[in-house]
């Protein structure tokens, strides 16, 4: 364009010398002079033109820039969004499963305290055991000692240490028996607490196993514990997903599952 600008200057510039000067020069020269007028008016008109689309061009470029960038950054933060999603559903499944981990570790460590005292117990009756064992050996050599003593005293006196002797065998006998009795009690105790540690498992297990098979969630068993010990089970009613369920029926499915535990105090 700076050069067709130039050109036409100097063309104006020839022409306004030979009409200045009142040069008598031939019309074809005239003619030709036009000719290259219109030819540079006409080039001159569709550089123009060339301009014009040049900058419409550039301008719709430039929207179609911006409408790109905005889409950018709608996708980008879209994007965004949905991993924040991704990392807060990664997080919530990483506490459950450290809150699972936990309540088992917690039944693994209870488990191991309660078999480390059964341990104890055992190793503490066996200790009794040979305590005893020790005692009645004594014992039946006292006697044999006795009946020796019994044989070259008089008969007075022997009379009177056998009566001792006695005396002393049945205060023996008697704490003999009751710490055999106490022994005896510890035993039972402990078999007693092993049968309701398993009959717990057994009871434990079996309500797990009804809540895989009715699919029920952890909030309605906790629901019906809750409810169970509290004595209203009856004006509590499991969730659902229209809100709380108050059927007469809302709890049979779960009972008739747990079916010949004690279901008035299943734990």
């Amino acid at each position: 364009m700076p050069n067709q600008s130039i050109k036409f200057f100097t063309i104006f510039l020839l022409a306004f010398n030979v009409f200045a000067g009142g040069d008598d020069r031939d019309e074809e020269y005239y003619e030709n002079l036009d000719e290259e007028l219109a030819s540079f008016e006409a080039q001159l008109a569709e550089d123009l033109v060339n301009q014009a689309a040049l900058e419409a061009f550039q301008q719709k470029l430039a929207k179609e820039k911006a409408a790109a960038a905005r889409s950018t950054a709608i996708y980008q933060a879209r994007v965004q969004q949905e991993q924040m999603i991704k990392d807060r559903q990664a997080q919530l499944a990483l506490e459950r499963e450290l809150a699972a981990f936990e309540a088992k570790l917690e039944k693994e460590l209870a488990f191991q305290e309660w078999y480390a005292n059964f341990l104890e117990n055992k190793a503490a009756e066996e200790a009794l055991e040979k305590e005893l064992a020790a005692f009645e050996a004594q014992l039946e050599a006292e006697l044999a000692a006795e009946d020796m003593m019994a044989e070259i005293i008089a008969e007075d006196e022997r009379a009177k240490k056998l009566a001792e002797f006695q005396a002393k065998l049945e205060a023996e006998k008697a704490a003999a028996a009751a710490s055999t009795a106490a022994y005896q009690a510890k035993v039972a105790a402990e078999k007693a607490a092993a049968a309701e540690l398993a009959a717990f498992k057994a009871v434990l297990a079996a309500h797990e196993e009804c809540k895989a098979a009715l699919n029920l969630s952890d909030s309605n068993i906790a629901l019906f514990k809750t409810a169970l010990a509290a004595g209203n089970l009856f004006n509590v009613g499991p969730q659902i997903t229209a809100g709380t369920e108050f059927t007469a029926n809302r709890w049979d499915d779960y009972a008739s599952c747990i079916g010949a535990l004690d279901y008035k105090n299943p734990f």
